[in-house]
């Protein structure tokens, strides 16, 4: 548990150091708010439950399957999230 806690608090993070990396490349900040809602909060509140329950359900069953499958779609929601920014900001610019 308390791995997959830390490893959710890296994930932050890493998010952290990922905004400021752009805001200095770019010039531009990284805004959140230019994602519909609908996309970004479910995403934002799901993505660390999703991986603190794989570690339960792995701890419950013993079987890794859980801790695959959750990074899986946690790398496939991060990568879809972020061609999804991409995509919009490049819109707006």
């Amino acid at each position: 548990m308390g791995i997959m806690l830390a490893i959710t608090a890296v994930y932050g993070a890493l998010f952290a150091v990922a905004a400021k990396s752009w805001r200095n490349r770019t010039g531009v900040a990284l805004r959140l708010d230019v994602l519909p809602k609908r996309a970004a909060v479910p995403l934002a509140v799901r993505l660390p439950v999703l991986l603190v329950g794989a570690a339960f359900a792995f701890r419950v069953t013993g079987w890794p399957v859980w801790l695959i499958a959750a990074s899986l779609i946690g790398a496939a929601a991060s990568v879809g999230f972020h061609l999804a920014f991409v995509r919009l900001h490049r819109k707006t610019a």
